[in-house]
């Protein structure tokens, strides 16, 4: 019989949650093992409102319909959400592993970030003779960043060089646009310039990378700069950043084999992450193996989001010209008849089994509901690139019969909502596009957003019909 595996993640780390859907793709080959990814995006809206509604993503799961539970809590970060999935875990009698961060009776597998940082830190002042050095990293509470700033604390203690706490830099997120508007600040300010600043991820480093540039600051011959997370960016920019590999994809890839081959008793294992050495510390040429086909990604990547900023100006575009229910229907059918780019060969959108009474709904506010409900009905759905009808689907299906087929699949589901109002699903077969970038965080805000503009815009029409 085909087993099935939940992975529990949330997608704004896609460098890592794509590396590590990988490795578990590799464990399940060829076993006959269907994936099914339940990923969200929490995110602060305009007002300060923390919308943590995507969550709601997890209550399409029963446990009991599955042989083993990856959660990448480190990624989700939300101790209520956590605790609230652990207890149905534990109460379906699962195995289960969760990534980076312990969770109370389940086994833990972690990235051992500690030890390829400090393992960079020691060769930068072993090899380099650095005594000088910065550090940046962003206000999140990851556990991965933590353990990063714990090796570079060390590193300097056990050679006996004094912190500067002066060259301790905290920005909002640990972001390219954070960091590159808090140096330019800081560099107004007069910050001194140390040897080497070490950042912690590759996109503070860019961030490092594009002030030097600006400023004439040689890298490495002036100022060495170090990343984390050996990203495509980083690969490429010249001079190539040093940094440190995580080994997701392997960490995708035991997981997987863990909670498929459980044991039957609670471990704690690690996976360590490897230091590069790169040009930017100036222990290679101007550019990294493979740079030019590195290069090539990144040039297909931008035009991918030329191409995605089409799609959802597409779909805006159908929102607003629906008049009604049924038009709407008929132009979300046709685009993606037309066009699924992105939303890959096999899809179905599901809505909530009421939805065309929501969508004339008159109220002001959509009360808060996470729920989905019993049944969904399919507004678009695509097979094998063509259109397929509409249908009614069981909640606990989760996708149509047509779409499980022989062999290992994996499934992308993500929730469709506005604000605290949930009104269903996306999910694809073996097609990750939306795990790249943003993409999957935008088509499904574009999406909650449009269905609340469709519903006011029918709104105020019934009001003004009245007077």
């Amino acid at each position: 019989m085909k087993k099935k595996l939940a992975v529990l993640s949330c997608g704004w780390s896609y460098d890592f949650l794509t590396d590590f859907i990988s490795g578990i793709k590799r464990a399940v080959d060829e076993k006959d093992t269907d994936v099914y990814v339940f990923n969200c995006y929490n995110y602060v809206e305009f007002n300060g409102y923390i919308n943590n509604s995507g969550f709601s993503i997890y209550n399409l799961i029963n446990y009991e319909d599955y042989d083993g539970v990856i959660i990448l809590s480190d990624l989700i970060q939300n101790a209520r959400v956590l605790e609230k999935e652990r207890q149905k875990i534990l109460a379906a009698g699962k195995p289960a592993i969760s990534i980076n961060l312990a969770m109370k009776d389940i086994s833990c597998l972690k990235v051992d970030n500690y030890t390829g940082a400090y393992e960079l830190m020691t060769h930068l002042i072993k090899d380099h003779g650095l005594t000088d050095f910065a550090w940046i990293g962003g206000k999140e509470t990851s556990i991965d960043i933590a353990e990063r700033y714990k090796a570079y604390r060390t590193a300097l203690n056990d050679n006996n060089i004094p912190i500067n706490v002066e060259n301790i830099h905290t920005i909002p997120t640990s972001s390219y646009n954070d960091a590159y508007e808090y140096l330019m600040t800081a560099m107004k300010a007069g910050a001194t310039k140390p040897q080497a600043v070490v950042c912690a991820n590759d996109y503070i480093a860019l961030a490092v990378m594009k002030i030097c540039e600006e400023r004439g600051v040689k890298v490495p011959d002036q100022i060495k700069v170090i990343g984390y997370g050996d990203t495509a960016w980083g690969k490429t920019v010249v001079p190539s950043i040093t940094t440190v590999r995580s080994n997701a994809e392997q960490v995708g890839f035991e997981a997987a084999n863990r909670v498929l081959n459980p044991t039957g008793e609670t471990q704690m294992l690690k996976i360590k992450s490897s230091a590069l050495y790169r040009a930017s510390c100036g222990c290679e040429g101007k550019s990294a193996p493979g740079g030019k086909s590195y290069a090539l990604e990144i040039v297909d990547n931008l035009n991918q989001k030329e191409k995605f900023n089409t799609q959802i100006e597409m779909l805006n575009d159908t929102f607003s010209e629906a008049t009604d229910v049924f038009s709407l229907l008929t132009n979300l059918e046709g685009l993606f008849q037309k066009s699924h780019l992105f939303e890959g060969s096999d899809f179905c959108i599901f809505l909530k089994a009421d939805w065309s009474s929501v969508l004339i709904n008159t109220e002001e506010k959509l009360p808060q509901n996470l729920s989905y409900g019993t049944q969904v009905q399919a507004i678009a759905s695509i097979q094998n690139d063509k259109k397929y009808p509409r249908e009614i689907l069981n909640v606990r299906d989760l996708v149509p019969s047509k779409m499980i087929t022989e062999g290992s699949s994996i499934f992308l589901f993500m929730p469709i909502y506005n604000h605290s109002y949930v009104h269903g699903y996306y999910v694809c077969k073996n097609c990750l596009n939306f795990l790249n970038s943003n993409f999957g965080y935008v088509w499904t805000k574009t999406f909650g957003n449009s269905i609340e503009r469709f519903r006011k815009r029918n709104m105020f029409k019934q009001m003004s019909m009245r007077k």
